[in-house]
C-alpha cells in the first residue's frame, strides 16, 4: 500500500533519475564534439601566427641594426677612440 503523500525515494524512481541525469549528460557531450576539431584548428593557427611573429622580430632586429649602422655613418660625431687619436695629435703638436 502506497501512501500518496509519501516522500521516500523508491529504487524505480531513482533508476528514472539517474537515467535522466545520465541521458542528459550524454546529450551535453554530444555537443562538444566538434569542439575539439575546432580547437585544434585554432592551435595551429596559432602556431602560425607565433612562427610569423617570429620572424617579423627577427627583421624587426635588422632593421633597427641597420638604422644604428646608418645614424653612425651619418654622424659628425667621433667616436670615443677617434677623438683620443684627435687629442693625442693635439697635444703632440702643441707640445
Amino acid at each position: 500500500m502506497v501512501d500518496k503523500d509519501d516522500k521516500t525515494v523508491n529504487k524505480k524512481m531513482l533508476d528514472e533519475a539517474v537515467q535522466t541525469i545520465l541521458t542528459g549528460m550524454d546529450d551535453l557531450y554530444s555537443r562538444f564534439d566538434g569542439v575539439d576539431k575546432r580547437f585544434d584548428g585554432v592551435d595551429k593557427r596559432f602556431d602560425g601566427v607565433d612562427k610569423r611573429l617570429d620572424k617579423i622580430e627577427s627583421n624587426i632586429y635588422f632593421v633597427k641594426q641597420d638604422v644604428r649602422d646608418i645614424k653612425a655613418d651619418l654622424s659628425d660625431t667621433p667616436t670615443r677612440n677617434e677623438f683620443d687619436k684627435l687629442k693625442a695629435k693635439v697635444n703632440a703638436i702643441a707640445s
